[in-house]
């Protein structure tokens, strides 16, 4: 009569080379050199091939709780939980038919069966993905829906967001947010010459890769230039409607998200590069409510007060960008990659990054914030 332990061996290994999460040979050669221990019970074998290598933590916690099929949709197998998006759940992933890893967004049937918005605005996303393509733009490879699910396969980019880097380690120096924010403008003027405005810019949608390169992040409440209004103004936003993030959001912004062009963008960009140089957000503390007022009404501290290292001259681009009136900033992205390239000075400038092997990825990577 064959023991529970042995039959829970077998489920483990089953639902392993089932789903592919390993192969049959890779499985083989990690039981044959394992300790006896750990092939005593389905939760010790867990336990050692996490060790190994061949699988995440995550993994093995979903496969003892018997959900190891939500570990594969179609193609894609989920290593780890990266974080939640503006409209669905983030998950680092491999494509097994090129085995790189990915970043995959996925949005259930239990996320959208009962909210038609949150399916209209992931639907969007998926849209906006597959018009933009630049090296400091997280990239969208694919998207669709398998089994109900709907998803949109990105690059994975792996590093820390500026928001963390800021947090962890104190006020950029001049050089290196003159070069961090010239890729971001970069990226921007992409966005705007394809119709689009980015509508929260922020330091936590900026990723910092690990040879110092900017990446943005998300682009859930991006805005189609021409796009009619829809009566649910929930899903793009609309007078008595805010879209963005309170810290870093455009004045114009607040009164209507729908009536905004780039030059909205180049606000958030001024209060992210604020908020970089000094380590807190322009207006600080206070009500939502009270957040908004001031970026209408009010200046903020002022940058040579909390960082008396950071230049005049460069202190007045900030606050060109963080003007009140969008015709006071600076008319366009590029225009302002060019001034702050000028800044930049002698900040060493690295090869691009390129995506490491997703066998060295397995664990949870935070890009909260």
């Amino acid at each position: 009569m064959r023991s529970s332990h042995t039959d829970d061996v077998q489920r483990v290994a089953q639902a392993l080379t089932r789903l592919e999460l390993v192969t049959p040979q890779e499985f083989d050669a990690a039981l044959r050199f394992a300790p006896s221990a750990c092939r005593e019970s389905g939760h010790s074998l867990l336990e050692y091939l996490v060790r190994v290598g061949l699988l995440s933590r995550f993994q093995a916690e979903r496969i003892r709780e018997g959900a190891a099929r939500r570990l594969v949709l179609g193609p894609y197998q989920l290593l780890a939980p990266l974080g939640r998006g503006a409209s669905g759940m983030v998950y680092l992933a491999r494509d097994r038919r090129t085995d790189q890893p990915l970043a995959l967004k996925l949005l259930p049937p239990s996320r959208y069966r009962d909210d038609g918005r949150t399916l209209k605005r992931f639907l969007r996303e998926m849209a906006i993905g597959a018009e933009v393509d630049h090296p400091h733009l997280a990239r969208c490879y694919d998207s669709g829906v398998i089994d109900d699910v709907h998803f949109i396969a990105m690059e994975f980019v792996p590093g820390c967001t500026l928001r963390q880097q800021v947090l962890s380690s104190g006020p950029l120096s001049l050089g290196r947010a003159a070069r961090v924010f010239a890729e971001v403008a970069d990226a921007l003027h992409h966005i705007h010459q394809r119709g689009l405005v980015h509508r929260d810019l922020k330091p936590g949608n900026v990723m910092i890769t690990p040879n110092r390169h900017a990446k943005i992040l998300d682009l859930g409440f991006a805005l189609i230039a021409g796009e009619p209004t829809p009566q649910d103004r929930a899903i793009i936003g609309g007078r008595g409607y805010v879209v963005g993030t309170m810290d870093f959001i455009a004045p114009e912004q607040v009164i209507d998200a729908t009536r905004v062009d780039g030059r909205a963008d180049l606000y958030s960009l001024g209060c992210s590069l604020y908020f970089s140089l000094t380590g807190q957000v322009p207006f600080p503390g206070g009500t939502s409510q009270e957040k908004l007022r001031r970026h209408r009404q009010q200046q903020p501290p002022s940058i040579s007060t909390l960082n008396p290292a950071v230049p005049p001259g460069f202190i007045k681009l900030v606050e060109q960008l963080m003007a009140k009136q969008p015709e006071a900033r600076p008319s366009h992205a590029d225009e302002v990659r060019q001034l702050l390239l000028f800044w930049a000075g002698h900040e060493p400038e690295l090869p691009l990054d390129v995506t490491r092997h997703p066998r060295r990825l397995r664990e949870p990577i935070d890009l909260e914030g």
